[in-house]
């Protein structure tokens, strides 16, 4: 009986397994769509795999001709992507001249350059983005969430360097493309996620409670910094300054403390105000900075008592002597408006189409023409 429901337990975590979405059955699907969507290239996982790796260990993964994207994640998070030679071949030949050409025997890894880099970052950044909702596991989604394309890393060493997380799970994707003209590699060097940071208290019960997070204002108000004032300014002679000695004392002629001034580092004022003491403590009360009165255009309705302005809007009301003074003086001229300045149109004369028109003005410029050309003879005669 034991063994039979163990059989039977077994069979329906297998069916309920197939029909799961794992993190592996995410990436196989979200590369064939991407691949189809973004290049129109025919693109399948062959196998994933996944392990953890430390972070001393990942020397051996980068390698030299490989293609090395270091990828953005969520905080302070860097990952990494892997691209092999013929996988990085058989991407930017889609993409550039829309095949995969079969992979030549004793084919030799060319430098990998930063046009390499732009033409195979969005395919990564889209594999990451819409593979990571799909998981089950909330912490396999949580592995590749967040992540963007952040700069190329020409050398492992530089890679090495930005990858600086203990841990790290590492997936390796074997991809064919255009149905066996090429087989590729890429990995996913993806960092352990980061628990939210959150400062646990022991409270005297024996519990834990979150201890309450600081706000902007907390923590402006404990920055710590120093402020040089100065009471007053006055020049004295450098013989002077070399003469004083210990106890004597300099006549500031200072009678209120209302008056100070905020020195910067190089000695320039920036501020002025009020010097005294809270609470057995220096303190500086600082004025404002007054506004320009002009700094914005002021052009709404409320802003007319301000500027001074005549009210132009409202009526005028003008007694009669007041426009007698602004009328113009009778000066003799007839009222002109009545004059009909055209005449009676009817009494023009027909105009000429416009097709004569221009034949009677060129036989006219032949008869000008023709009357030049006899008087310059006639002066040529008349001269010889």
């Amino acid at each position: 009986m034991t063994s039979l429901v163990q059989r039977k337990a077994r069979s329906g975590r297998e069916a309920h397994a197939a029909r799961a979405m794992s993190l592996a059955r995410a990436l196989r699907l979200t590369a064939a769509k991407q691949g189809e969507k973004m290049m129109s290239l025919s693109l399948s996982a062959l196998g994933v795999t996944r392990h953890t790796c430390s972070g001393d260990d990942l020397t051996s993964r980068l390698d030299e001709t490989s293609l090395i994207l270091l990828m953005d994640g969520p905080g302070t998070q860097v990952a990494a992507a892997v691209l092999d030679h013929v996988l990085v071949a058989g991407l930017i030949q889609q993409q550039t001249m829309g095949k995969v050409f079969v992979t030549p025997e004793g084919e030799t890894p060319r430098a990998n350059t930063s046009t390499d880099a732009a033409l195979c970052a969005p395919f990564i950044e889209g594999l990451m983005r819409h593979a990571a909702p799909m998981p089950e596991e909330k912490a396999d989604g949580t592995l590749l969430k967040g992540y963007r394309f952040g700069v190329w890393a020409k050398t492992p060493r530089q890679a090495k360097l930005a990858l600086d997380a203990n841990d790290y799970q590492v997936i390796e994707m074997t991809l064919d493309m255009a149905a066996g003209a090429r087989v590729g590699k890429l990995s996913l060097i993806l960092p352990e996620p980061r628990a939210p940071s959150a400062a646990i208290e022991e409270s005297e019960e024996g519990g834990s409670e979150a201890a309450p997070t600081a706000t902007l204002g907390d923590t402006v108000l404990g920055l710590h910094a120093e402020l040089t004032i100065a009471l007053t300014r006055f020049k004295m002679p450098l013989q002077s300054v070399r003469a004083l000695k210990v106890g004597e004392v300099l006549d500031l002629n200072l009678s209120s403390m209302a008056h100070a001034l905020v020195i910067d580092a190089n000695g320039r004022a920036i501020s002025r105000g009020t010097l005294g003491q809270i609470d057995g403590k220096r303190a500086l009360q600082v004025e404002q900075e007054q506004t320009r009165r002009y700094a914005e255009p002021r052009r709404r309705a409320s802003d007319r008592e301000g500027l001074d302005l005549p009210d132009v809007t409202a009526g005028i009301d003008v007694s009669p002597d007041q426009r007698s003074q602004h009328e113009p003086e009778d000066l003799g001229v007839p009222d002109v408006s009545d004059i009909d300045i055209f005449g009676d149109m009817d009494d023009l004369p027909e105009l000429p189409d416009m097709e004569e028109a221009a034949e009677q003005a060129d036989a006219q410029m032949e008869r000008l023409k023709e009357l030049e050309k006899e008087a310059a003879a006639g002066s040529r005669s008349q001269a010889g």
